[in-house]
């Protein structure tokens, strides 16, 4: 098992390395980590510094610290979220942040806070609706999908019109690039001021019952988690990767 960000910059170049040829579409890292439960304010107030440097205010993606609220038999108790505009832009911040002080400084006051779980690599899909940086919390849908152009077209269809969840929320669809859950192929994340409020609105309660019938004939659901948003870094908006 790996400390903490540990080595950070060198698994994220590593993994860029891996995946070819490059994408034009966002790419998400994402790294669950299960966090000592006496140092999460260590990670906290690491994450919050990092934010105020010259470092981390210049970061050109999306950056979140979640808290895993519902996630199974997992056992991190947090997911930290990085988001590039595409897999250059990942490629490029790895390099300009390998002899970074500010960032050495983050990694080292984490990196003996907890440890990664899981290292996953998504490419985006789609997207509609509210702006995922606005999200107070999220919930991820793990599928296994037999059809890709089928389903991604379901979901685009879902965006628009009466049918459509677009006003309640902020959904976008994410395909697995690398590492990842085995049978996961893609990831649905719905981000949301309260989950209680979206499972409770009214046109989700209407849509979302025939939505999910209808997707489930070109996906297996493998699971659904829980998190909560805790801090975030950066500037990159849901406007800039959806298309």
């Amino acid at each position: 098992m790996r400390s903490f960000i540990i080595s950070l910059v060198t698994m994220m170049a590593l993994a860029a390395q891996g995946l070819a040829p490059a994408s034009a579409n966002a790419i998400w890292v994402d790294y669950q980590v299960a966090v000592d439960p006496t140092k999460q304010a260590t990670v906290v107030s690491a994450f919050n510094n990092y934010k105020k440097t010259q470092t981390g205010g210049a970061f050109p993606g999306m950056m979140y610290l979640n808290s895993q609220v519902a996630n199974g038999a997992n056992p991190a108790s947090h997911n930290l979220a990085v988001v590039y505009n595409n897999m250059k832009e990942w490629e490029s911040r790895s390099a300009s942040v390998a002899s970074s002080p500010d960032f050495l400084r983050f990694q080292a006051a984490l990196a003996s806070s907890g440890q990664i779980v899981s290292e996953t690599v998504y490419e985006h899909v789609l997207g509609f609706g509210k702006n995922a940086e606005d999200s107070k919390q999220f919930i991820g849908y793990a599928v296994n999908v037999s059809n890709a152009a089928r389903y991604a077209e379901l979901m685009q269809a879902s965006s628009v019109g009466s049918d459509s969840l677009a006003g309640v929320a902020s959904i976008d669809l994410w395909a697995v690039k690398a590492g990842g859950q085995p049978g996961v192929t893609h990831v649905v994340v719905v981000g949301v001021e309260s989950r209680a409020d979206y499972l409770n609105d009214p046109q989700t309660m209407r849509v979302l019952p025939d939505f999910q019938r209808q997707l489930s004939r070109v996906r297996d659901l493998v699971g659904i988690t829980y998190v909560d948003v805790v801090a975030t870094i950066g500037q990159l908006n849901s406007s800039d990767i959806r298309n």
